[in-house]
């Protein structure tokens, strides 16, 4: 049993920095607006920066983004985990963390947009640490049928008691759900922790 997936790592796509450099002229331009002698020119300015960061857009074709899928894999098993070519037994691994946010197209409105938008899947994050070393990887969700291979290898963990957190964001989570007090009472006495 193990849960195998394309890394996350950051990237840069060169193009894109024309898209950067209007953005930081665009939100530069609120200084101007606190400085009355040269505040006529605020329009001006933040139209300009808007200008550049569409121009910066079309010329990156669209891909703006800082991070893309690596050809590396994770896999995560019973035995272990690996992180492209290196291999972290089990027995190795302390203060396993998945932060398990979206999977690719699944709506999410986490305020930052008023209408919400479609996840990439590539914001879930595993973190853990062996043999003295944090080792801090991103990992992509290609959709519900790998969130469900991942929810099986919990469950063996959470019947096996090997520790781990899993959470969205700041919040913990039991197989990717809230739970109230009673909820938490009763998946505590269904895998032996109570």
């Amino acid at each position: 049993m193990e849960f195998r997936t394309k890394m996350v790592v950051s990237r840069r796509n060169a193009r894109a920095y024309v898209a950067y450099a209007g953005l930081v002229i665009a939100v530069s331009s609120l200084a101007v607006a606190f400085i009355p002698a040269v505040s006529y020119y605020y329009p001006y300015v933040f139209g300009v920066g808007i200008g550049i960061v569409i121009l910066g857009a079309i010329i990156a074709r669209g891909d703006v983004r800082s991070y893309g899928l690596s050809e590396d894999e994770l896999v995560v098993s019973m035995a272990g985990i690996t992180v492209g070519a290196v291999h972290y037994p089990m027995r190795l691994v302390s203060r396993m963390d998945f932060n398990v946010e979206a999977y690719n197209g699944m709506y999410v409105n986490d305020g930052a947009m008023v209408s919400g938008s479609n996840s990439d899947g590539m914001t879930n994050q595993l973190t853990f640490e062996s043999g003295g070393a944090k080792i801090d990887c991103g990992f992509y969700l290609s959709g519900k049928a790998q969130v469900q291979e991942l929810a099986v290898l919990f469950n063996a963990f959470y019947e096996r008691r090997i520790p781990f957190v899993e959470r969205n964001r700041s919040t913990r989570t039991y197989m990717f759900r809230v739970l109230n007090e009673k909820e938490l009472a009763e998946f505590k006495r269904r895998y032996g922790y109570a």
